[in-house]
C-alpha cells in the first residue's frame, strides 16, 4: 500500500523543481523465505530540480518492521540520479544507490552502487500536444562500488506507461 502526496512542484517556467512524500506499508506474509513474517512501514522523501537540460533528482526512505527488528533490521536508503537530455527523447544518466543496514543479519553494513544509464523518455503515442500519453524505456548496469554487496553488474530494464 503506498500514500503518496506532492507538496510543492513547478514547471520548467516556474522553477522545475518538486518535493513529495510517502508512506509504504506491508502485510506480513507470515513466511519468511517467501516474504515477510511482520509487517513494515516505509516513510519516503523524494526531491528533484531542473536546470535547463540537467536535472537531479535524490530520496531517502527508511523500511521500519513492526516487529522482530532484531532479526529484519532497519534499512535506509539513499538515491540520488543525474541526467542530461540530448536530442528529443534520450537521457544518459548516472545513479548512485546506497543501502545503510541497521540491526538484522547485515547490521552496519553498507552497500553502494553506481548505475550508468540511458533512458528514452516521453516517446508520445498520440499527436495531440494535449494528450500526455507516451512510453518512457531505460536500459542501466548497476556496478558495485562497496566493499559488502549482494551482487554486481546487475543489468537495470525499465518500461512505464505515462499518463
Amino acid at each position: 500500500m503506498l500514500l503518496k502526496y506532492r507538496i510543492i512542484s513547478a514547471n520548467e517556467q516556474h522553477g522545475a523543481y518538486s518535493l513529495s512524500i510517502s508512506l509504504t506499508g506491508t502485510i506480513a506474509t507470515g513466511i519468511y523465505k517467501n516474504g515477510s513474517t511482520d509487517a513494515s512501514i516505509a516513510p519516503a522523501i523524494y526531491a528533484g530540480k531542473g536546470f535547463g537540460r540537467f536535472d537531479v533528482q535524490s530520496s531517502l526512505s527508511a523500511t521500519l518492521p513492526t516487529g522482530d527488528t532484531a532479526n529484519l533490521g532497519r534499512i535506509v536508503v539513499w538515491n540520488v540520479v543525474a541526467q542530461y537530455k540530448v536530442g528529443k527523447i534520450f537521457w544518459p544518466e548516472i545513479e548512485n544507490n546506497a543501502t545503510f543496514y541497521h540491526g538484522g543479519s547485515n547490521d552496519g553494513k553498507m552497500q553502494d552502487f553506481v548505475t550508468p544509464g540511458l533512458m528514452a523518455s516521453k516517446i508520445k503515442l498520440k499527436s495531440d500536444p494535449g494528450n500526455r500519453l507516451a512510453l518512457i524505456f531505460g536500459a542501466g548496469e548497476q556496478i558495485a562500488t562497496s566493499h559488502y554487496h549482494g551482487y554486481n553488474h546487475g543489468l537495470i530494464l525499465t518500461a512505464r506507461l505515462a499518463c
